[in-house]
């Protein structure tokens, strides 16, 4: 949307690669789904714990994990709650595929639940990972996804308003935003179809700015390095020299500037791994730590040594989280509502659209000193 020449640069890059956050978001959508899918009647209680057994067994599973998602699904059922109420034959559809090609060529995805009846059409997106809050207002994705869906739905519901959801738990944050149907098919046909005609063909003009983010291509965008590059010849300077709107800034750039220059530390090691020779880097082991091949092995031989056990090993209590599941919400705060303490964060800065109340000087000198 944002610059409609990326489309075609990104398919010179390697499209399968993935990442540790990639892999934890999507295990934690299948603990969405298959709860989601018990709690809507279609499997059972031994169809769902054996799924659940399945998917403890991955490697990015957490006993936080379960606890977050059961936040999502606590969101869902309450919003399907509401569409029953509204419309008895409302219907939650999980994992819907929605079809946008109308307004993208070729261009579809999954909705993570989509609730509709007369009137009404939620689409609901989990968003699992912490890094950065996002918004359901105008959120570009989130409105193809309705899109899609009102192209599914239209026919057999009477349909006015879409409501677009984005729940975050793990920063127990969730974003609501409704748009009219006659506003999203107008932005759909005027706004995303000329920009998508452009980015089919690799047409444009190139921008740089928050979008990168998400972009294969930024380690190797002339674009982004240019801006990146002249916002970083501000560093080389005493930070006395500049203005206030200058240090200002370069404030509020650094997440993009970080973020360019992590891609290209990250591209230029892959392509090294590859076989590559950068003119004065070489490829050497990195440092790493010892590691216990065979931890029961280990207990056992000191054991038969005469060490006592408490002499090497620790017992760690699960987190806040996975004892409430345990106890139950209700029973919680009862037992042990006495022994949490949630400490006060550090002071940090954000735009004036974050929700959280702004701390004074003087407090915060006092809180944090």
């Amino acid at each position: 949307m944002n610059c409609t020449p990326s489309a075609r640069l990104e398919e010179k890059f390697d499209q399968s690669s993935t990442s540790t956050f990639a892999e934890e978001g999507t295990l934690a959508h299948e603990f969405g789904d298959v709860n989601l899918r018990f709690k809507n009647g279609e499997i059972n209680k031994k169809t769902l714990n054996a799924e659940l057994r399945k998917l403890r067994k991955d490697q990015n599973y957490t006993s936080e994990m379960e606890g977050e998602v059961e936040k999502y699904t606590d969101i869902v059922m309450e919003a399907f709650a509401v569409a029953k109420a509204r419309t008895p034959d409302a219907k939650l559809l999980i994992e819907e595929r929605v079809d946008f090609s109308h307004l993208v060529e070729k261009g579809f995805g999954t909705g993570d639940v989509c609730i509709v009846g007369d009137g009404f059409l939620d689409v609901i997106d989990l968003k699992y990972g912490k890094g950065i809050k996002v918004d359901a207002d105008n959120n570009p994705q989130l409105m193809l996804y309705g899109a899609g869906a009102l192209r599914n739905f239209e026919i057999l519901y009477d349909i006015h308003t879409v409501n677009l959801v984005i729940a975050q738990p793990r920063l127990n944050h969730l974003s609501e935003w409704q748009i009219s149907t006659e506003e999203l098919i107008d932005w759909g046909q005027k706004e995303v179809k000329p920009k998508a005609v452009k980015a089919y063909q690799g047409k444009g003009v190139q921008k740089a700015g928050d979008h990168c983010k998400w972009c294969k291509a930024k380690a190797m965008c002339a674009t982004l390095a240019a801006k990146s590059v002249k916002l970083a010849q501000h560093d080389f300077k005493d930070p006395h020299l500049l203005t206030e709107a200058q240090l200002l800034d370069v404030y509020k750039q650094q997440p993009m500037l970080v973020d360019w220059v992590s891609a290209v530390a990250k591209y230029i090691l892959e392509k090294a791994k590859e076989g590559k020779n950068w003119q004065g880097l070489k490829l050497v082991e990195g440092r790493s730590n010892r590691k216990w091949i065979d931890e029961e092995k280990v207990k056992t031989t000191l054991s038969n040594n005469n060490f006592k056990a408490e002499e090497f090993t620790t017992t760690k209590i699960q987190g806040i989280t996975a004892v409430e599941k345990l106890v139950g919400k209700s029973e919680f705060y009862d037992l042990l509502g006495d022994l949490v303490v949630k400490p006060q964060g550090k002071p940090t800065l954000v735009p004036m659209s974050d929700k959280r109340p702004s701390l004074g000087t003087e407090q915060a000198k006092e809180d944090f000193k």
